[in-house]
């Protein structure tokens, strides 16, 4: 029974494989696929829909996935399966959607659109595009990034006047941080948080405890629900 393969979509690309299709050209298909909403490449299939059969070196399922794996970051778990007809085989690779931004080992970031005169097309991501995709996500968090050409004069000092008023408050406080200026009371700050970065879930519980006894943090609630804030500030009177 012969397979049914339609016309391309954003989610279904055809790539023949009559002249024996680079791996890079496949490669791009499979990337720009990942980073829209996965979908299907065909493996020895016309742009027209038409099946005209895969190469003798592609019709390796298990290496193809392989290769897809080792030549994309991350690694993308495609699954290759021959279908079609026993004279004209064709190669289904099935793409599913990254959760990040997927691009070739070469550094090519790809993604599916539609063209003016209805048909798909890979095109490249941008800058700012991978930025909003990650967004979508839920992997960005726009609020945490670093703002172009800031300096340290931005701060606002009266800021940096409260933490110093709150360090002096509390008798658990380091009093060795009020001996610090301005810029290296910064980095003491920036150097704690730091390092909870690079933790596990129990030393960061370990290093946020010595933070809350030493008086640089305040912890309100208990467990998974408790809120830290600098210096035992809750911003309430």
């Amino acid at each position: 029974m012969a397979h049914e393969y339609g016309k391309e979509t954003l989610s279904l690309e055809f790539k023949s494989d009559l002249k024996r299709l680079p791996d890079d050209d496949l490669l791009d298909a499979v990337v720009a696929l990942a980073n829209s909403d996965g979908g299907t490449v065909y493996m020895g299939v016309e742009d027209d829909g038409t099946p005209t059969g895969i190469d003798k070196v592609h019709q390796d399922a298990v290496g193809l996935s392989a290769m897809i794996a080792n030549r994309t970051v991350p690694p993308v778990s495609a699954r290759a399966q021959i279908v079609g007809t026993e004279k004209t085989p064709v190669m289904q690779i099935d793409v599913p959607k990254s959760r990040s931004v997927v691009s070739t080992k070469s550094g090519k970031v790809l993604r599916r659109r539609m063209k003016v005169d209805g048909t798909p097309e890979s095109v490249p991501m941008y800058p700012y595009e991978i930025a909003t995709r990650l967004s979508d996500l839920g992997r960005l968090d726009f609020s945490a990034q670093p703002v172009p050409d800031a300096t340290r004069d931005d701060f606002d000092p009266l800021e940096r006047d409260r933490l110093r008023r709150i360090i002096g408050t509390y008798q658990s406080s380091d009093r060795n941080l009020l001996e610090l200026t301005d810029e290296e009371l910064e980095k003491s700050l920036q150097a704690d948080v730091m390092e909870l970065l690079h933790v596990d879930a129990n030393q960061a519980y370990y290093q946020l405890s010595k933070l809350v006894k030493g008086g640089k943090l305040g912890v309100i609630g208990r467990g998974k629900g408790a809120r830290y804030t600098i210096g035992g500030f809750t911003g309430r009177k």
